[in-house]
């Protein structure tokens, strides 16, 4: 009888230590945001939204995490994430980063989701933070509604020709000075293709991608400066 009291109390133990996290939104510090929903409106088309976990237990512990798109009617938005180890890009509705992070007692790991859209739309997305077995040990959603109309976004400082292209686009930056990345996105709002600009000409060659029909962001980093379709031809 002690041997089972003792069991179970250490099982009962075990599954308490592994629960205490906490999971907060660095925009709003000292709110513990497990089981709730944050909620982001946003008029651009790229950003991110900084997260983290924290081991309130008194054990290491392994965490992965999960990230479900629990609703989208904006088909061409798509997410990156990052955590402690890497930033990886996601893929499909459901997906979770492939390496755990161990957590030392009293550490946090990143949570740190990166959003691109090329419509208007909202998104609701949930992240698991998962143990070493891949169950759930809390969650956090983060509801987004995006107002931005990047398909009408067109800065005259940036051309972009020729548009069909066969092989090479050349990106002509005029009278912008801070660092621009260029990404571009096929229909399935994957990202195929990401570059830094400098403010001149710039020679890109897409002879490895497949003809087709993509979409291109020119973003300055914080700031989205220029997004259009890009045919493909052979």
């Amino acid at each position: 009888m002690k041997h089972i009291f003792f069991t179970l109390t250490f099982v009962l133990f075990h599954l308490f230590a592994i629960s205490q996290i906490n999971i907060l939104w660095d925009d709003d510090p000292g709110i513990v945001y497990n089981g709730q929903t944050i909620n982001i409106n946003k008029d651009y088309a790229s950003f991110d939204v900084k997260m983290h976990c924290y081991n309130l237990s008194s054990l290491v512990q392994d965490v992965k995490i999960k990230r479900v798109v629990l609703t989208s009617n904006d088909s061409l938005f798509n997410d990156q994430f990052c955590d402690n180890n890497l930033c990886y890009s996601c893929f499909g509705n459901d997906w979770t980063t492939p390496t755990p992070n161990i957590l030392q007692p009293g550490d946090s790991c990143l949570m740190k989701a990166s959003f691109y859209f090329k419509n208007s739309g909202n998104v609701h997305v949930r992240y698991y933070v998962l143990d070493v077995n891949d169950n759930p040990i809390d969650s956090v959603d983060v509801d987004i509604l995006n107002t931005v109309d990047v398909a009408v976004l067109n800065n005259e400082n940036i051309l972009a020709y020729p548009n069909p292209v066969s092989n090479i686009l050349n990106i002509e930056i005029l009278n912008i000075s801070a660092e621009n990345l260029i990404s571009v996105y096929d229909v399935s709002g994957k990202k195929v293709f990401s570059s830094g600009l400098k403010s001149s000409v710039n020679k890109l060659n897409f002879s490895y991608l497949k003809p087709g029909v993509y979409f291109y962001q020119i973003s300055n980093g914080t700031t989205l400066l220029k997004s259009d379709k890009l045919i493909l031809e052979n």
